[in-house]
C-alpha cells in the first residue's frame, strides 16, 4: 500500500511537472503569435514569413523563441505607448490652439460689437443734428416768408401812398 502510495505520488508529481510545461508551452505559444502578428502588420509580410524571421533572430543570437517573441511584442507596445503619447500631445497642442483661436475670435466679435455700437451712436447723434439742421431750415424760411410778407405789404403801403 506504501509502494501505491508512493507511486501515486510520483505519477501526480510528473503530471504536475507536465502541465507546469505545457502552461508555460502555452503562454510561450501565445507570446510567439502576437509577435508574429506584430511583425506581420508593421512590416507587411505574411504570418509565415513573420515567423521564420522570429526563429532566424532567435537562432542568430542564441535565445529562446519565447524570449524574443516577448521582447518583440513589448518593444512594439512601447513604441506603440510613445507614438500614443505623441498623439496625444500633438491633440492637445491643437486643442489650446483652437481654444486661442476661439478666444481671438470672441475678442474679435466683441471689438466688433463695441465698434459697431459707437457707429450707431454717431449716426444717432448725426440724426439729431440733421433734424436740428431741418428745424433751423424752417424756422430761416418762416423768417424769410415773413420778411418777404412785410416787404410787399411795405410795398403796398409806399404805392398806396404814392397813389394818393
Amino acid at each position: 500500500m506504501t509502494a501505491d502510495l508512493i507511486h501515486t505520488g510520483v505519477e501526480l508529481a510528473a503530471r504536475d511537472v507536465e502541465v507546469a510545461q505545457l502552461r508555460q508551452a502555452l503562454v510561450s505559444r501565445v507570446w510567439i503569435e502576437q509577435a508574429k502578428g506584430v511583425l506581420a502588420g508593421t512590416q507587411g509580410i505574411s504570418p509565415d514569413a513573420a515567423f521564420q524571421q522570429l526563429r532566424a533572430r532567435a537562432r542568430s543570437s542564441k535565445r529562446k523563441l519565447a524570449d524574443l517573441a516577448q521582447e518583440v511584442v513589448q518593444d512594439s507596445q512601447r513604441e506603440r505607448i510613445a507614438a500614443l503619447a505623441v498623439h496625444d500631445a500633438r491633440l492637445q497642442a491643437a486643442e489650446a490652439r483652437a481654444r486661442a483661436a476661439e478666444q481671438a475670435l470672441q475678442a474679435a466679435q466683441t471689438g466688433f460689437s463695441r465698434r459697431t455700437a459707437a457707429l450707431d451712436r454717431a449716426q444717432d447723434t448725426a440724426d439729431i443734428r440733421e433734424r436740428a439742421a431741418d428745424t433751423r431750415d424752417e424756422v430761416a424760411d418762416e423768417r424769410h416768408r415773413i420778411a418777404n410778407q412785410r416787404e410787399r405789404a411795405a410795398d403796398a403801403r409806399d404805392r398806396t401812398a404814392n397813389d394818393s
